[in-house]
């Protein structure tokens, strides 16, 4: 091809690129922007549950909170991570999913601590919404979460309109990665912590979650008021475990979000 054509080439090829009839090539990845918020249980006000020897569910839920955004920063450093609070201060449990919607947050991950009567019970879950609990003790745990004394009136929804919300989130695909998130994290604490109980992903009408239009799920790190477990919960070594595996999960669940863009 001599000069003349090889420039009469390439200037058709110029104008087919600017008129868009260029050959498809490669599509460059664009990054999507992605807002997670974390929600410490409890607060202000509200102790939550609490060990065997005092210490509050909702310091150990804070410290878990401010300790998880700077660990999903430093793998996402393009993230946004929004805390529902960053303080030791009281938080409704409507003004937190009103917080997180307002946000527009991808993912809503509220972070908490269990307990039980015979301070006998140990072990992780993960909660995702449902009008009906999965289980007695699922039922429980959701009961204890919701009855803060911080529910705004009219948090509780009457049953018609949980049932009618239930049913839009069953078709919706939050839903499907709610589930998603839920197994990432049950499966990553399973790989941290092989010897403790993996109590699985479980279904309950947490008000905390109630009207969240993003995925969102309650974790439940285990039993502070269990002897060896809340000693775990509340020592260095364990609760970084307990980040870094959260960590896992959230970038997992990144990853699925940003190329399936659902």
């Amino acid at each position: 091809m001599d000069m003349w054509n090889r420039r009469g080439f390439l200037g058709g090829l110029a104008a087919a690129t600017v008129s868009g009839t260029a050959w498809a090539g490669p599509r460059p990845v664009v990054r999507r922007d992605f807002v997670l918020c974390l929600d410490a249980g409890h607060g202000g006000d509200n102790d939550g549950c609490r060990s065997r020897d005092g210490v509050l569910e909702k310091n150990v839920t804070l410290q878990t909170v401010l300790a998880l955004q700077a660990a999903v920063l430093e793998r996402l450093p393009h993230v946004q991570v929004v805390l529902t609070r960053d303080s030791d201060k009281s938080c409704t449990l409507a003004d937190r999913v009103a917080f997180a919607n307002g946000a527009k947050a991808d993912a809503f991950l509220s972070i908490h601590t269990n307990a039980s009567e015979s301070r006998a019970q140990h072990g992780f879950e993960t909660y995702v919404l449902d009008a009906r609990a999965s289980s007695l003790e699922a039922a429980r745990t959701a009961r204890r979460e919701n009855d803060e004394g911080l529910a705004e009136p009219g948090t509780a929804r009457a049953g018609a309109e949980v049932d009618t919300m239930l049913r839009q989130l069953e078709m919706a695909q939050q839903r499907v990665s709610a589930g998603r998130l839920a197994k990432a994290i049950q499966g990553h604490q399973q790989h941290a912590f092989p010897d403790r109980l993996d109590r699985g992903v479980r279904q309950a009408p947490f008000d905390v979650l109630m009207g969240a239009r993003m995925p969102a799920v309650l974790f439940e790190s285990g039993f502070l008021d269990h002897a060896e477990e809340g000693a775990l919960l509340m020592s260095d070594a364990g609760m970084t475990r307990v980040v870094s595996s959260l960590t896992d999960a959230v970038v997992d669940f990144y990853r699925l979000q940003a190329r399936t863009g659902s």
